[in-house]
């Protein structure tokens, strides 16, 4: 009988984590965030063919405020984690987190794909993610080679891309240059996530 194997060589990352103590920390921040949006315009960059409020460009360092203090430690618990999954050399290279920013969606807004450049991990941590939110779509390195042959079912060998469902108190991290996605809101409650961008 012939030997045979089926290897998953040059895997594809991405880690869901569950923080600890969410509901206080996500009324901590909702409550800080009023007075963003209160105060920081909409800095929704010209190329973005999307419709939501973003601090993305607004110079606004969402970390120096004292309600996201929680949250940036837990960005750092994590990420060193899935820093070491993939045997980064975090004790040589320390990671930084360089930037640090709000989305909120609205009904009917989504995102296009996208890649998040010259940073090593990115990440996204949901405040809000009621029912009918836009699900978080990762696009496979592959899904733009010439062919695709037709199959027969989708796996995770030949999938071009995967729909994650947020919850809230959900810290997704995923390696920067991974192209994700977000679908249309179609819920009426509000879609907020904090996403930040580290390197080395």
């Amino acid at each position: 009988m012939n030997q045979r194997g089926v290897h998953s060589f040059f895997p594809v990352a991405v880690q869901s984590s569950t923080i600890d103590g969410a509901d206080a920390l996500n009324k901590e921040i909702v409550k800080e965030l009023a007075n963003v949006r209160g105060t920081v315009p909409n800095s929704l960059p010209e190329g973005w063919s999307c419709n939501l409020y973003t601090t993305i460009a607004s110079g606004d360092n969402l970390l120096a405020r004292p309600a996201f203090k929680n949250l940036q430690q837990h960005i750092a618990t994590e990420a060193a984690a899935f820093a070491r999954a993939y045997a980064l050399d975090i004790e040589r290279h320390p990671l930084r987190i360089t930037e640090c920013w709000v989305n909120v969606y609205g009904q009917g807004d989504a995102q296009e794909a996208h890649i998040h450049q010259n940073s090593a991990i990115s990440g996204i941590y949901y405040v809000a993610a009621p029912e009918g939110c836009g699900e978080l779509i990762f696009h496979s390195p592959l899904s733009d080679i010439m062919y695709n042959p037709p199959t027969r079912e989708t796996n995770d060998i030949n999938t071009p891309m995967i729909a994650l469902q947020p919850t809230a108190g959900e810290m997704i991290l995923f390696r920067s240059w991974l192209r994700h996605s977000v679908k249309p809101t179609r819920g009426k409650e509000e879609r907020i996530s904090i996403a930040f961008n580290l390197t080395m």
